[in-house]
Parts: C-alpha cells; sequence; structure tokens
C-alpha cells in the first residue's frame, strides 16, 4: 500500500515538472491586463488622432474654397468695373448722336445730361431708342444687350458675395472645431504617453497601420497602371479602324492614346487618359522625425489654391500655439522672415534635401547647424494665417517641392 502511495506521488511529480516544462512560467500578475490597457490607451490615442485629422482636413478645406471664392470676388469685382466703363462709354457714344436730334425736345431730353449711376438705365436706353434712326440702331442695340450685361453682373456679384460670406462663416465654424479637437488630442496624449507600454504599443500600431496604407497605396498604383494600360491598348485598337462609323471598341470614355491630337474617326470623341496619381515613395519620411513634437493634426492639401493666383506647395500641421518644433534632419538651419510665412526656417539637410518651416510664433536660437530632432522653433500663426499651424515644405536635393504629405504622414 505505502509503495503504490509512494508510487502515485512520484508520477503525480512527473507529470507536474512536464506540464511546467511545457506551458513554461506563469506569466507575473496583472501583466496581461496591462498589455491590454497598453493596447485601448493606444488605439484611443490613434483614434484622437484621426478625429483631428480629419477635423484639419475639413478646416483646410473650406480654406482653400473660401479662397477660391475671393479670387472668383475680386475677378467678378474687376469684370463689373470694366463692364461698368464699357457701358458709360457706349452710352456716352448713343448720347452724342441723340443730343443733337433731342436738342430743343421735351424734358425727356434732360435724361441724356445725367450720370449713368444716378438714373434708371432702361428708361435711358427707351429715350435713346426713341431717338435713334438709321446706323444709329446698332448702337442703341449694343447699348442696351450692354445694360442687360451690366444689371446680370450686378446680380451675380451680389450672389457671389454671399456665397463668399457663407463660406467664411463655414470656414470660422470647422476652424474652432479643428481646434477644439486638437486640444482634446492633446489631453488624451498628456494623460496616456506618460507610460513607457503605452508609447511602446502607439508605435507598434502607428508603424502597422503606415504598413498597411503602404501596401494599399501599392495596390492602387497596380489598378490604376492596369487600368491605363488596357485604356491605351482599347484605345490603339480603335486608331486602327478609323474609317469605321465611330461605334468601335476604342471610342469608350476611357479612350486615350492620342488624346491631345484629337485623332480622326472614332478616335476624336475619345478622352485622354488621366496620368496616374503619382504614389509616394516606399521609403518617404524614412530618415526624418515629424516636424512637430506635440500633438498635431495635419491634412493633404497638396495644390489647393490660395490668394493671388498661388497653389498650396506644403503640408498645413496643426498644433497648439508654442508647441516645439524640431530639425526633421541634421544639418544647416536658416532662420527668415517673409510676409507670407511670417518667421520661417530654411533646413538643408545632409542629405542635400531642403525643408521650409512657415508660421512660426518665434524662433530657438538663430541660424546654425542643428542635430535632427534639435529644437529650432514653436508652433504660432505670423504671417499670411490666422491659424496657429506649421507649414511645411520638402524640397528633395534642394529643387521644387514634392508633396510633403506622405513623408509626414509616415513619421508622424
Amino acid at each position: 500500500m505505502v509503495s503504490e502511495m509512494r508510487r502515485a506521488a512520484t508520477i503525480a511529480l512527473a507529470l507536474a515538472v512536464l506540464l511546467a516544462w511545457t506551458v513554461g512560467p506563469a506569466a507575473p500578475a496583472g501583466a496581461e491586463h496591462e498589455g491590454a490597457a497598453a493596447e485601448r490607451a493606444a488605439r484611443e490615442i490613434l483614434d484622437a488622432r484621426d478625429r483631428a485629422n480629419d477635423a484639419a482636413q475639413a478646416m483646410f478645406d473650406a480654406e482653400s474654397r473660401l479662397d477660391s471664392l475671393t479670387i472668383e470676388l475680386a475677378q467678378a469685382e474687376e469684370d463689373l468695373a470694366a463692364l461698368e466703363a464699357e457701358v458709360g462709354e457706349l452710352r456716352r457714344g448713343v448720347a452724342d448722336s441723340a443730343v443733337r436730334q433731342f436738342v430743343g425736345a421735351g424734358r425727356d431730353s434732360l435724361l441724356l445730361f445725367q450720370d449713368i449711376g444716378q438714373t434708371n438705365e432702361l428708361a435711358t436706353a427707351q429715350v435713346y431708342t426713341s431717338a435713334a434712326s438709321g446706323s444709329q440702331l446698332v448702337q442703341v442695340d449694343d447699348y442696351d444687350q450692354a445694360i442687360d450685361e451690366l444689371d446680370d453682373a450686378r446680380h451675380a456679384l451680389e450672389q457671389k458675395r454671399a456665397d463668399t460670406a457663407d463660406a467664411a462663416d463655414a470656414w470660422a465654424a470647422l476652424k474652432a472645431d479643428a481646434e477644439q479637437q486638437v486640444l482634446e488630442l492633446q489631453r488624451i496624449e498628456q494623460e496616456r504617453l506618460a507610460d513607457a507600454e503605452v508609447q511602446h504599443e502607439l508605435e507598434r500600431q502607428r508603424q502597422a497601420r503606415a504598413e498597411q496604407e503602404r501596401r494599399e497605396r501599392e495596390q492602387e498604383a497596380e489598378r490604376q497602371a492596369a487600368a491605363n494600360a488596357a485604356a491605351q491598348a482599347a484605345a490603339a485598337s480603335g486608331g486602327g479602324s478609323s474609317t469605321s462609323s465611330g461605334s468601335s471598341s476604342g471610342g469608350s470614355d476611357q479612350g486615350g492614346g492620342g488624346g491631345q491630337g484629337g485623332g480622326s474617326g472614332s478616335g476624336a470623341s475619345q478622352q485622354p487618359v488621366a496620368a496616374p496619381a503619382p504614389t509616394p515613395p516606399s521609403n518617404a519620411g524614412s530618415g526624418m522625425v515629424c516636424p512637430v513634437a506635440g500633438p498635431r493634426s495635419f491634412a493633404d492639401t497638396w495644390g489647393a489654391p490660395r490668394s493671388g493666383g498661388r497653389s498650396h506647395e506644403g503640408v498645413d500641421m496643426m498644433a497648439p500655439g508654442g508647441t516645439p518644433l524640431v530639425a526633421v534632419e541634421s544639418g544647416s538651419a536658416t532662420f527668415k522672415t517673409n510676409n507670407l510665412g511670417g518667421n520661417a526656417v530654411w533646413i538643408t539637410g545632409s542629405s542635400g534635401t531642403k525643408y521650409y518651416y512657415a508660421h512660426l510664433s518665434a524662433w530657438e536660437g538663430s541660424s546654425r547647424s542643428v542635430s535632427q530632432g534639435e529644437v529650432i522653433g514653436y508652433v504660432g500663426a505670423t504671417g499670411n494665417t490666422s491659424v496657429n499651424h506649421l507649414h511645411f515644405e520638402v524640397h528633395p536635393f534642394g529643387g521644387r517641392a514634392v508633396n510633403p504629405y506622405p513623408y509626414v504622414r509616415a513619421v508622424c
């Protein structure tokens, strides 16, 4: 009996050792819970960044619309002034002829000597029409038509002013929301990022998301290339039967190859194949750090219209005023001031790429050599803006600016 009990104990001990060796050491108490908490905190930060980015995109899109309307409004005002001058010139021409027939006539002739802005244009036109004869009718017809165009232009200008005012109100509301979302992001990051485990998990999730976005961009580029190749092949096959009735398969609305020249036969109705949107380089952002060292949101506003007929050549990154800005790459920093950018910085990186920072509230130090991550200034709203943000540009090898959004998206 004793030997059987001893044998059972030995077997139980062996099984316990085997189980411990197979399963491994038990996880520390609460470790699994901490990991899940870090994952949730990191996801909460990323979600807050997404909301802030969406709000920034909406605000900057509204700004672009407002700028476009402002440009159109200025042009409409110029056009109206030119049309008023044209009507005035026509009026004087018609009046010169009519006055000769109205000298000594009734009191209606007094209208001829009043300024166009001080009388009823239609009434004046009627007086001129009644006085005209022969070749004068041509002048009167031109004048009549110009009066109608002037009236239409004035109504269109008033509508344009109303649209611009509405766009300004919409932009102001979206600006307030975008600024609030950045402040909320700042609060969440201050609460969550104090934990090193959360920082590690946040970076892991951010890199995973960036890799997923990279794969999606590559797949979209492949689809675009395949669609363009198919369209060009269809256009080429359709172009070989230009004597047909024009209903060949090459006449689809994606048709392409020789779209600029117009072609003959069925090719004349084809539209040029749109060039695929350029994909960012696979190493976009590699070797650089985020220029904003703090809570930030940003939007892809490359090419958006700006006042003065300009187009946007940077990425706009919103952040609370005073947030530190750092050198994205080691190199030399030159501090300057200009009307559009306010307090600005040019960094010539060791790689030869140049980076432009604008709208800073203040610089940190003066022009000098800088290390990557070194503070060079602070977010502000100097220059041609009313929003605390960084305007950031990337100039590969010191050349023309390229869309910096993919670069910023990869590291911020």
